[in-house]
Formats: structure tokens, sequence, C-alpha cells
């Protein structure tokens, strides 16, 4: 699971604690090495000089600790993660959130493109796109193709679709999925069930008919 994946496994209303959340886990790990502290420490002065968020490099060594992990694959995680967060921060420009950039990272650690964040930005200027993006993650970590994914995340958003229709797709898919359906098909069954609630579009809708197993 990666570290953001609480987009879609817990309630929306946990979402708004997160940043709280996130300042309780700020501080390494007391049970942390000196080697393993000073690596961490490099990672986290490169990711202060570039202004990424500290917190969540911290919550990632401290999840390697908890799981036992050696020095070695906790500094990698924790660069590897400061890099996606970099490449997230640059994708979600111009202002993006610590949640948004948080969320594009998990997105591009389950193969999501780099550049299909920025085109969900230009498809949602001016809301947030951490749930989104979670939703997104998760459709890709369930076999998703991430274009179709995105296909079907962005034109919802598009056409309106609130956080709430956006999580309980996800969950829906999810759910389809576990029971045996086909991803795609479930994915179709689902955004034609979201688009049907929402105002009618100047065109007709890309969805093909929904496809069982």
């Amino acid at each position: 699971m990666t570290l953001r994946r609480w987009h879609l496994l817990i309630s929306l209303a946990s979402l708004a604690a997160a940043p709280a959340a996130r300042a309780q886990a700020a501080r390494l790990d007391a049970s942390a090495d000196l080697g393993l502290r000073r690596a961490v420490e490099r990672e986290l002065v490169a990711a202060r000089a570039i202004g990424l968020p500290e917190g969540l490099l911290v919550a990632k060594a401290n999840e390697g600790i908890a799981k036992r992990a050696t020095p070695k694959r906790i500094t990698d995680a924790v660069a590897a993660l400061g890099k996606r967060l970099q490449v997230a921060r640059d994708q979600l420009a111009p202002n993006p959130s610590e949640d948004e950039i948080a969320a594009g990272a998990d997105a591009l650690y389950v193969g999501v493109p780099a550049p299909m964040l920025k085109k969900m930005r230009a498809a949602w200027p001016s809301r947030s796109l951490a749930l989104p993006l979670g939703v997104l993650t998760e459709l890709v970590a369930k076999g998703l193709p991430a274009d179709r994914a995105a296909q079907v995340v962005t034109d919802l958003m598009r056409r309106g679709a609130t956080n709430v229709q956006l999580y309980a797709l996800a969950q829906s898919v999810q759910g389809d999925v576990a029971a045996g359906w086909a991803p795609e098909a479930a994915l179709d069954l689902r955004a034609r069930g979201v688009m049907s609630l929402l105002p009618p579009a100047p065109a007709a809708s890309a969805f093909a008919n929904p496809r069982r197993p």
C-alpha cells in the first residue's frame, strides 16, 4: 500500500483530518540509528530546498522502520518518494496543495504517466485534485489502463461530478472487481451510472456499452 492510498480506504471525513495526522508523523521514529537519521536528514534538506512536503518523507521513513526494512532500503524509498513528489508538484503547478502533491506521487507510483497529472490539472484548475487523483490511483491499482482510467475520471470532472460521486465510483468498481467483473467492464458500467446523474453534455458520451467478464 502506498503512502496515501487512504484517499479511497477511509471516509471522506478523514480526508480533511489528514494534514493533522501528517503533522503528528513528522518526527523520525526514535528507534532509527544515527546513520539512518543522517541519511534521512540529507533527503529532508534536499526536499526543503525545493519546497517539498518534508512530513511525507519522514512518514515514509517511519513506515520502513516499522516494517524493519534495512537502512539502505529506507533511504532509497525516501529518495524515490522525493523524486515523485517533485514531479507531481511540477505537473500540478502552479500552486498544488500538499494533499494534491502526495496524491500525484501515489499516481506516479502505480504507473500513471506524469503528463496525465498536468492534463487533469487543466481539466479542473480551480478545485482540489487530491481525491480525483486518489480515485485514478485506485482504478489503476485495480487493473485499469492508466489512459482509460484518466479519461473517465477527467470526463466526469469536466461534466461536474462531485468528490462524493467520484469516491462512490471507485468504491463500486472495487466491489465489482472483487465480485469477478473485468475492471474495464466495471468502470464503464459505473461511469455511465454517474454520467446519468450529471447535466447533459453537448456531445455524445464516449463510453462504450459495459462489458461483463
